[in-house]
């Protein structure tokens, strides 16, 4: 019982502090791929589903952190884009929590290309809650997004959220991909009376090694990440910091056939 009581305030004053689902990431800037066309992959469209419109090729992923690292507020992911048509499907499997206490989502999206410089994308939920012996209450929710693509370098982008336990959550931002090897990204994040500015740098160092940092108004979304590359293998190593409850370890994996320019 003890440790139910601690996990269900921690957890939620951890959504209050920084006004966001729970089961949003605060490790790392995923949506940091997001606008663009060529730095697309299956973890940036569990982000935003309109990024399924730019991936052509079958990809997998998975995604932890471990929140200010105390094992009972860890989130897990997994997900999947499978092409087809002008776009793709996507699933996915996330969860927070442990035996005590957790939440969990199953979703299943579609992205697809509107012409050459537009994507849109929509996703369902199924999110539930299971407390140790009270039992699981389960909600339907639902997001969606879209992407314009401005021009070669310039990529602008719109996502809702709406949680079944929370408020709408709004983002839009731009991102410019001055190369193939570097990507600048600029966000605002909008939830309720809560609203954050988010900032992302990207650098393809060598073939085998890249690098990112993420800047924001709100402390949890400052990060950042060491990502190798192993042929078709993305590996990510990131942390988030928080001068006060201190730092969330992430890592990621993401497999990717025929990998993007952004990937190769």
């Amino acid at each position: 019982m003890k440790q139910l009581l601690l996990t269900v305030l921690f957890t939620w004053w951890i959504a209050l502090l920084y006004a966001q689902p729970l089961l949003m990431p605060v490790g790392k800037n995923t949506g940091s791929g997001s606008y663009s066309r060529h730095f697309q992959q299956v973890v940036s469209a569990w982000y935003n589903p309109a990024g399924l419109s730019c991936l052509s090729s079958f990809a997998a992923g998975i995604y932890t952190e471990n929140r200010f690292m105390l094992k009972e507020a860890s989130l897990y992911a997994a997900m999947v884009a499978i092409p087809a048509g002008t776009g793709a499907f996507g699933g996915s499997i996330t969860r927070l929590g442990n035996a005590a206490w957790h939440q969990q989502r199953l979703s299943g999206a579609y992205g697809m290309q509107l012409g050459r410089r537009a994507g849109i994308g929509l996703q369902f939920n199924y999110e539930t809650t299971s407390v140790q012996g009270l039992g699981t209450t389960g909600n339907i929710s639902f997001d969606g997004g879209m992407l314009w693509h401005i021009s070669e370098q310039w990529h602008g982008g719109l996502h809702v959220y709406k949680p079944a336990d929370a408020s709408v959550l709004y983002s839009g931002g731009l991102g410019f991909e001055a190369s193939r090897d570097f990507l600048l990204t600029g966000e605002v994040v909008s939830m309720g009376a809560f609203t954050a500015v988010k900032a992302s740098a990207y650098y393809r160092v060598i073939r085998q090694l890249a690098l990112e940092m993420g800047i924001a108004s709100g402390q949890a979304y400052n990060s950042a990440a060491v990502i190798l590359f192993l042929r078709s293998l993305r590996i990510d190593i990131a942390a988030g910091f928080h001068p006060q409850l201190g730092i969330t370890p992430v890592t990621s994996l993401i497999w990717q056939l025929s990998p993007p320019p952004g990937m190769e």
